[in-house]
């Protein structure tokens, strides 16, 4: 992993590893959401963390290849699939990239980071 300085905060960037391939920014957050399953009720979650291709889940119990639907704050609805499940957190892929404005938007400022890699 390579560290990157964010304004002062400081963020991770994650290569490739033997268990992902993620190359973008993994932007810290502590955002509360809801999360609903086709068909299903809607259940809040914490979102841990948000990149253009996904984010980090809290709170929540679901299954891999899960299709879900997300909504944080007043962003419109995001649909995604379940990359991956451990005690109580998930991963999520979006199926839309979400643009780096609202990645900034949701880490809590609108600041450029040099070290972001919209992929």
């Amino acid at each position: 992993m390579e560290q990157v300085s964010a304004g002062g905060d400081d963020v991770w960037l994650e290569a490739a590893s033997w268990s992902d391939n993620r190359r973008e920014l993994r932007v810290p957050t502590a955002l509360e959401g809801s999360l609903r399953l086709f068909l299903g009720e809607s259940e809040s979650v914490q979102v841990v963390d948000v990149s253009n291709r996904g984010c980090r889940l809290r709170g929540v119990t679901l299954k891999a290849a899960q299709r879900v639907w997300l909504r944080i704050g007043g962003l419109e609805t995001l649909v995604g699939t379940v990359a991956w499940c451990d005690d109580g957190e998930a991963g999520i892929r979006f199926e839309q990239r979400l643009p780096r404005a609202v990645i900034m938007l949701l880490s809590g400022g609108a600041r450029d980071d040099d070290g972001y890699e919209d992929i």
